[in-house]
């Protein structure tokens, strides 16, 4: 039933004008930003051949530099960026799509878990529990998780990879660029200083190490920051983050808050024209309790 009152709203949002409103409205002159985790290749060729009719697909380093100018004389009408949250091992069996569409996505590389078979710490629970955990301290959050589930950051599930390894990175990286996403995927606003600290600096370190070029890209877990993140990321030489904000960018737009028109790895045509006009985000952050950074989980 719930279902059949979503799909209804999607439909009406598409058809009765109002998604065509917004894109000409927010789209045009502002950059949209898209993010996935671990979408199918059949659901996001499907998407991407719907941004290659009505966007012009950039990179976020096209991004980076016109906001860094304050210009975007160089940036196409309808652009939009187009990123991937966590390194799942399935990102790297959207390569051949992302070759046929000719863009330059950005995934964020949760960097611990890369070249490993550890595991995303919510696959390991009770999927009821996953929001309840998300707004624990962090070291109330791995003990639960030690405890309850035996869970451990470092353990490796033998034979049940699911994290991208380094040979699927140095394919993609001719096509992808590459981001930062924490070294264990922790809520950041539920972390001491010293936390954060470490999961940001030993993140970017690693997949330097990997991918030895700098990286200067980041993507807040969950959505979630602070001006803590902010201080640490600017101090370790990060230049730009995006959030889970809703909303889009221009040239005035904070370089570690970038917004996005959330996107669903398994939406339908309706549900994805839907999303863009960044409504059902909107209500999903209204009714979390804020619409920026740090979500009233209380």
């Amino acid at each position: 039933m719930i279902k059949a009152v979503y799909d209804l709203i999607y439909f009406l949002i598409r058809f009765s004008g109002l998604a065509q409103l917004f894109r000409l409205c927010f789209s045009k002159n502002r950059i949209s930003i898209v993010h996935y985790h671990n979408p199918t290749p059949e659901t996001f060729e499907k998407h991407m051949k719907y941004f290659s009719r009505r966007y012009n697909l950039i990179s976020l380093t096209e991004l980076f530099d016109g906001m860094i100018s304050k210009s975007f004389k160089n940036i196409p009408k309808y652009a939009m960026v187009v990123t991937l949250d966590d390194g799942w091992k399935e990102n790297y069996d959207l390569l051949s799509i992302i070759k046929k569409y000719n863009f330059r996505p950005t995934l964020f590389l949760t960097s611990h878990l890369i070249n490993t078979e550890r595991h995303f710490w919510w696959t390991t629970c009770d999927e009821n529990d996953v929001e309840r955990l998300k707004r624990l301290p962090n070291s109330q959050r791995i003990a639960e998780l030690k405890e309850k589930w035996f869970y451990d950051p470092d353990k490796e599930y033998l034979g049940d990879r699911q994290a991208l390894n380094i040979s699927e990175i140095e394919m993609m990286k001719e096509h992808v660029d590459f981001g930062l996403h924490t070294c264990y995927h922790p809520i950041l606003t539920k972390c001491s200083f010293e936390e954060k600290r470490k999961e940001i600096i030993a993140c970017k370190n690693k997949v330097e190490e990997i991918l030895e070029y700098p990286i200067e890209f980041f993507s807040y877990p969950n959505g979630d920051y602070d001006d803590e993140c902010i201080e640490i990321l600017r101090k370790c030489g990060v230049k730009i983050a995006r959030t889970t904000d809703s909303g889009w960018n221009n040239t005035q737009s904070n370089l570690y808050k970038l917004k996005v028109t959330g996107v669903s790895d398994n939406g339908s045509k309706n549900k994805l024209i839907a999303e863009l006009t960044g409504i059902p985000m909107y209500f999903q952050h209204f009714f979390k309790g804020s619409f920026n950074g740090l979500k009233n989980t209380n």
